[in-house]
């Protein structure tokens, strides 16, 4: 079960590396069975969240510097924090993805900067 205080945490961490583009690096060297676990993960928040329109401008803006990540962390948080299941589901995919990337050799250390805070993930 995923703890309430670190579903703040998740949920910049997945926004950070699934919603910008400071992976690509990652994601142009990773695997096609980890690319499409990726796309996958990106594909279940956008169906569970695709019912706020708020989220949805953010999401489908090309441009980081144009995304409001908060707004988008916000609601991912708060869908988490109402829907177990998903937060587990979402959990699990999301190590998996860093899993298959620290075993291709591309995930040992990423770094986020998001709302002005950093955050390096090994």
């Amino acid at each position: 079960m995923v703890e309430p205080i670190s579903l703040t945490v998740l949920a910049t961490s997945i926004v950070g590396f699934v919603f910008t583009t400071a992976s690509t690096t990652v994601v142009q060297k990773a695997t096609e069975a980890t690319l499409e676990k990726i796309k996958k993960l990106t594909q279940i928040i956008r169906d569970k969240l695709k019912s706020n329109p708020n989220v949805m401008v953010e999401l489908d803006k090309e441009d980081d510097k144009d995304k409001d990540l908060e707004t988008i962390r916000f609601y991912l948080e708060g869908e988490m924090r109402q829907n177990k299941e998903f937060a587990e589901e979402v959990k699990s995919l999301y190590e998996e993805i860093n899993q298959a990337l620290e075993k291709e050799g591309q995930g040992s250390n990423i770094m986020y900067v998001y709302g002005g805070k950093t955050y390096q993930q090994n």
